[in-house]
């Protein structure tokens, strides 16, 4: 329990952060609406914010339809929708974003023509959202961390799109060292196994009075051994006079052992 209320917690303040970022972007982008207004002399151009977007932002804060009238009323309406409704994980924890669409009092439950509008009008910037139904609520989120950071990116919160690609590659490489030393460590297990399986066996034929009737090249190998414990085959193999492929050395610890444990 205390591990899901952290986890939990760590999420509502990384949502918190995106949010704020969002706040304030839309304040910049208003006063730069404000200072494109006072300076143009002819009509808006495409690409320029107008009022417009400020009404798809307000009615994504109200969980709303709104009509996108140029470029820039979807990325406004979405960063209001997010600041209303939104929440996303903290990436060191896991990928997941989602808004959470309150059912309507209207029979005719209105909230489900709203979430399949969204998924629509982001499946036009190839933003994919899933849809799950939660109590009282219709949960449309993304798992894809890919997905995760075209939308960021989408509705302005680049910084935290960036933050999430720097995440994975640290993630990833942290991944890739811990399988290569689970897998050095796994080796070191089985060598010094096998080493302590052959010095048993060598000692079983000193012990018996077999050691000394054992061919000569066998001899050399259990002697090389018994001197350098820490030894691989490899190095065991290089080591003999002359010198042997690790394979080689395979086949004589399979004889050393064999004749150990016959009568």
């Amino acid at each position: 329990m205390k591990h899901v209320s952290a986890s939990y917690s760590c999420s509502c303040s990384y949502s918190n952060r995106v949010k704020r970022l969002l706040e304030n972007k839309e304040n910049e982008l208003n006063e730069l609406a404000e200072l494109i207004e006072s300076e143009r002399t002819g009509s808006s151009s495409s690409g320029e914010r107008g009022d417009c977007c400020g009404l798809a932002f307000n009615a994504g804060r109200m969980e709303k339809r709104a009509d996108f009238v140029c470029e820039n009323c979807g990325r406004a309406f979405f960063r209001g929708l997010f600041l209303a409704c939104g929440s996303i994980s903290d990436p060191e924890i896991g990928y997941h974003l989602e808004f959470a669409l309150a059912d309507s009092d209207n029979p005719n439950n209105s909230s489900k023509p709203l979430a399949a509008e969204i998924r629509q009008s982001l499946s036009g910037e190839n933003i994919f959202l899933k849809s799950v139904k939660r109590r009282k609520k219709h949960v449309l989120y993304l798992k894809s961390s890919e997905q995760i950071e075209d939308f960021l990116y989408y509705i302005n919160a680049e910084k935290f799109s960036f933050e999430l690609m720097q995440t994975k590659i640290l993630k990833s490489v942290r991944n890739d060292a811990n399988r290569s030393r689970n897998f050095e460590s796994a080796n070191l297990d089985k060598m010094s196994r096998a080493s302590a399986e052959q010095l048993a066996a060598i000692e079983s034929l000193k012990s018996s009075g077999k050691f000394e009737s054992l061919p000569k090249e066998l001899k050399q190998t259990a002697e090389i051994r018994l001197e350098n414990i820490e030894m691989s085959l490899q190095e065991i193999g290089e080591a003999s006079n002359p010198a042997v492929t690790k394979s080689a050395i395979v086949h004589r610890m399979k004889k050393i052992m064999k004749i150990a444990n016959s009568e």
